[in-house]
């Protein structure tokens, strides 16, 4: 059995396993741990998992071993059903949001429902292949394949986009709604050598015997792709000219990405812990020929015992801390030590309040039985603002008291016009 791993750069992760083999434990690389339970000795799928935050899930099966219930960090718990044949029939959330599944005799997907009834209906080919997809609204979306069972054709909404193939299988050509073709060449190895875009547009690449990628054409502008010993990118040009360079340091982490804009070398400067951690960035402009530092600044970062981000420092800035639950929900923030803003969260852990100061300003969310935002309200009405959705799931309106936004789409989807 596996039991550790050691990388590159040096750092670390290991198993453990109890008596019976089975994982009980896993320290990641950058120190987190995870453990694993089992309600028996017997059992060979966990019942509960602890996270590095010392939070723990509970895992509920049936007796075929398939997931029955999920229990989050609060206690919340999302339930499967299944029919007799192990086909996944219902998903049960908190807040009253199930989804439903249908399947037919041969065990395709033939219906989807959502907590609002709103019902997505698949068709399918002798063959098994998916040819057509109902939208609520009854909008048709259908699929043509060829005689290996590759997808030719696409219609919805009246507008046909197609796909051609070459003998090796790859895309060669592919036809948008308005006749327009877009066309792609392969080396023998199956990379992508040219693309002919829609507009007329043509772009080239070229790779090393390693398969990396040393240069690339786009409509005259030709950039070379330099790289270290260990195949990481070390610096580009662009016509000859340098474009950007990477550092790294001895563990491979990057340490520093520059190019030179307007006669001056611009450079952020990455720093990290020894857990490979982000701790420090440091913005620079510098004088290219005499290594003066014009402008800079730096930013820290700094993570909790469970590795959890909690805390950034701008430079002469008050610093920012986050408050979390759980596995890493954010529960508020501060700045400087003030309290800046709380969260207050619903049973799916979305934001249902958000308070600025206390109850100097709140923002109220609501979400609708399908997930969707419908609502958001502040202390000053004439901000609120409402959500209205189609049946497809698409946003048709925004209302408040001072303005209302309406949006149309066109029966493939798109976006085709909003009105105010």
């Amino acid at each position: 059995q596996l039991t550790s791993v050691t990388y590159p750069d040096g750092l670390r992760s290991s198993r453990k396993y109890d008596r019976q083999g089975r994982l009980a434990e896993e320290i990641s690389r950058n120190g987190n741990i995870t453990r694993w339970f089992y309600d028996s000795s017997r059992s060979g799928l966990p019942c509960a998992v602890e996270d590095g935050t010392g939070v723990r899930r509970r895992i509920t099966r049936n007796r075929y071993g398939q997931l029955q219930a999920f229990t989050d960090c609060s206690g919340y718990a999302t339930r499967y059903e299944y029919d007799r044949y192990g086909q996944q029939i219902a998903i049960h959330r908190e807040e009253g949001i199930s989804t439903y599944s249908s399947y037919n005799p041969r065990g395709q997907l033939v219906s989807q429902k959502d907590a609002q009834g709103r019902e997505t209906r698949y068709e399918y080919s002798a063959a098994g292949d998916l040819t057509a997809t109902i939208s609520p609204d009854g909008k048709r979306s259908t699929i043509e394949y060829d005689k290996r069972g590759r997808p030719v054709s696409v219609t919805e909404g009246g507008l046909t986009r197609s796909m051609g193939y070459d003998a090796a299988g790859r895309i060669t050509t592919l036809t948008n709604e308005n006749g327009s073709q877009s066309t792609f060449l392969y080396d023998p190895v199956d990379r992508l050598t040219e693309q002919r875009g829609f507009d007329g547009r043509t772009q080239r690449y070229q790779y090393d015997l390693t398969g990396k990628l040393t240069q690339s054409e786009d409509e005259g502008l030709i950039t070379l792709w330099h790289y270290d010993a260990s195949d990481r990118i070390t610096h580009r040009t662009v016509n000859g000219d340098p474009a950007e360079q990477w550092q790294y340091d001895e563990h491979g982490w990057l340490t520093t990405l520059s190019h030179t804009s307007e006669g001056h070398r611009v450079a952020v400067h990455y720093g990290y812990d020894d857990k490979g951690r982000l701790t420090g960035e440091r913005q620079t402009v510098e004088n290219p020929e005499t290594g003066e530092i014009l402008w800079e600044h730096e930013t820290g970062h700094a993570y909790s015992e469970q590795g959890l981000a909690t805390r950034q420092e701008p430079d002469g800035l008050p610093p920012v801390e986050w408050l979390t639950y759980g596995s890493g929900y954010l529960a508020g923030m501060k700045l400087g030590g003030t309290p800046l803003v709380e969260y207050t969260r619903d049973r799916l852990h979305r934001e249902t309040v958000r308070s600025f100061g206390g109850e100097a300003c709140e923002l109220a969310t609501a979400w609708n039985t399908s997930g969707q935002l419908q609502s958001r309200h502040l202390n000053l009405p004439q901000l609120d603002c409402d959500y209205t959705w189609n049946d497809n799931g698409q946003l048709i309106r925004i209302s408040g008291p001072q303005e209302s936004r309406e949006y149309r789409y066109s029966d493939t989807g798109r976006l085709t016009g909003v009105h105010t």
